[in-house]
């Protein structure tokens, strides 16, 4: 299910990139004290690589998943799109290396697994898109709306559309690049601000959020919580 416009009310806890951080992933949800019978939760993907806790931050998925059932939803990241491919060209497989595959690599061998025991888990629950009434989420970007009129390329891996500050489509939120801080960029081609973290604010009705604020590069990971028509960041330190 890809519009889930028919649930309860309550919150929308929206994750960033995690990037194989266990501890920061761990310790943010203890923060958001996430409800399964009330809440939504939606990853933005790209659970893995340059962490050292890749195997980990799965378990923890896995756990979520089956906690929140129908209210959980994980997005197809570009990392998880290197591993899901069926074949890499050799620019793939030498950037991928590049981002930090091998911390994931090393992570699954400690628990003599291979990283590729978690494709069929991923392959089941991985999603392009994730729709609700006031937002949407992609892990990339938007070119044009609807969603479903853009390439896996603009979706997935693109890193220049967020920046290009072009998209005034309705509110997505997005990960994949990462900032210093969560910001919002206007779709003006030069308004955007840098949001603040434990403040509730107004949702904007526009626009791009991204809330990739570089974990697994010593950065954070950032969480967002909407609840009617305000949103609130969280930030957790990597451990």
């Amino acid at each position: 299910m890809e519009y889930m416009s028919d649930w309860l009310p309550g919150k929308f806890h929206i994750i960033g990139d995690i990037h194989g951080c266990g501890g920061a992933l761990n310790a943010l949800l203890e923060k958001l004290r996430p409800d399964p019978g009330t809440d939504t939760l939606i990853l933005l993907g790209d659970l893995f690589d340059r962490g050292p806790d890749s195997w980990e931050v799965l378990q923890t998925v896995k756990a979520l998943a089956r906690d929140f059932g129908e209210r959980f939803a994980l997005l197809r990241g570009n990392h998880e799109d290197y591993l899901l491919q069926p074949r890499l060209s050799f620019h793939q497989r030498m950037v991928w290396d590049r981002v930090g595959r091998q911390a994931t690599v090393a992570s699954f061998k400690r628990h003599r697994e291979k990283m590729e025991s978690s494709v069929p888990w991923l392959q089941e629950h991985c999603r392009m898109y994730f729709k609700a009434p006031a937002f949407q989420c992609v892990h990339a970007g938007l070119l044009v709306d609807p969603i479903e009129a853009n390439d896996a390329h603009t979706l997935l891996h693109d890193h220049e559309i967020v920046l290009r500050n072009r998209y005034s489509g309705p509110l997505t939120i997005t990960g994949h690049i990462a900032l210093d801080e969560p910001t919002w960029f206007a779709g003006d081609g030069e308004n955007y601000e840098k949001i603040p973290y434990g403040k509730w604010l107004e949702l904007p009705s526009q626009g791009i959020l991204c809330i990739d604020t570089g974990c697994g590069k010593g950065g954070r990971l950032t969480a967002m919580t909407v609840e009617n028509s305000a949103f609130l960041l969280t930030g957790q330190a990597e451990a």
